[in-house]
């Protein structure tokens, strides 16, 4: 079974998250409680995706998933970005083909 069902382990690696809910006026949401039979706080609501975006000439942009870019648990985009979001370490969003040059991993193409 591929779903994410979340499971609560203390004993299981796990990443520490700095952010606040936004209640607290936090732009980065993040909400966290502890669970049944778990000391360790879990996070499980908040921002899924925070961007800044710049507009001029040309539209800059930098964006952050929580986790990452797929549901699938076997995925390796599954939580490729969770180090990232919880760092503020966001990436570069391409707009132009230019920016996409040795930055895709496939192209897709409906219909084909």
């Amino acid at each position: 079974n591929d779903d994410i069902a979340p499971h609560f382990d203390d004993a299981q690696p796990s990443i520490p998250a700095a952010f606040t809910a936004g209640g607290w006026g936090s732009l980065a949401a993040f909400g966290a409680r502890p669970y049944p039979n778990t000391k360790k706080w879990y996070g499980t609501s908040g921002n899924s995706f925070v961007a800044v975006v710049e507009f001029g000439d040309s539209v800059r942009a930098r964006a952050v998933t929580a986790g990452g870019e797929s549901g699938s648990t076997r995925s390796p985009h599954f939580n490729d970005q969770a180090e990232r979001y919880v760092s503020g370490n966001l990436r570069d969003v391409y707009f132009y083909r230019s920016q996409l040059v040795g930055h895709t991993e496939r192209e897709y193409h409906p219909g084909r």
